[in-house]
């Protein structure tokens, strides 16, 4: 979490965590809409302050037109980022319709070519999250895989990853597998966040 180059550095967003490395994926839990709203909406603020193109997966229980009103009432600039493109807000239904039959490989793939267009187009990098509230049982293993590659693949590239896991439906071995596949996990015992178990 500490490489020794500023310019790799963004703002993080949350209270108490000031900056963050590029190429970070990190985790973190929550328990209903208000605690994931607390997280995402200031992270994705700080993305937009700091030129980097935002892309945010909704799913239960903050759907898209939620998080986009939340954002519009948290921060002005909400929607000149959507008309200009710097911001995309997408359920995981319509998510994964425009991604049916990817393999994980093929996800992250879309991620790495994601880094490089917003690159191009004048950014400072991607900052990227999604809800993994969509996932079923028979599909956790291959998921962990994919975020393990993620966390692997990320490693020096101008993206910052925040992956929210719901309490509700995680038990406390997959509480353990998901922190083991992250960078790090924030967590807010108190009214500033942390990171905690940072690798």
């Amino acid at each position: 979490m500490t490489p020794e180059d500023g310019s790799h550095f963004t703002r993080c967003g949350l209270p108490g965590i000031d900056r963050v490395p590029y190429g970070m994926h990190a985790c973190h839990f929550y328990r209903d809409r208000d605690q994931l709203l607390a997280a995402l909406a200031p992270y994705f603020i700080a993305g937009l302050r700091a030129n980097e193109r935002c892309l945010w997966i909704t799913a239960p229980p903050l759907p898209s037109h939620e998080a986009v009103q939340a954002l519009r009432t948290a921060w002005g600039g909400a929607d000149d980022a959507l008309q200009t493109g710097a911001l995309r807000v997408l359920d995981f239904d319509h998510w994964y319709a425009s991604s049916a039959g990817l393999t994980g490989l093929d996800v992250l793939q879309f991620w790495l070519k994601e880094e490089e267009r917003a690159l191009a187009d004048g950014y400072s990098g991607l900052r990227i999250t999604g809800n993994t509230s969509f996932l079923t049982p028979d599909a956790w293993s291959k998921f962990m895989e994919y975020e393990q590659a993620v966390t692997e693949h990320f490693r020096g590239r101008r993206i910052v990853a925040l992956c929210s896991y719901s309490l509700e439906h995680c038990n406390e071995r997959q509480v353990s597998e998901v922190m083991q596949t992250h960078h790090c996990t924030f967590d807010r015992p108190d009214a500033d966040w942390r990171v905690v178990a940072a690798r």
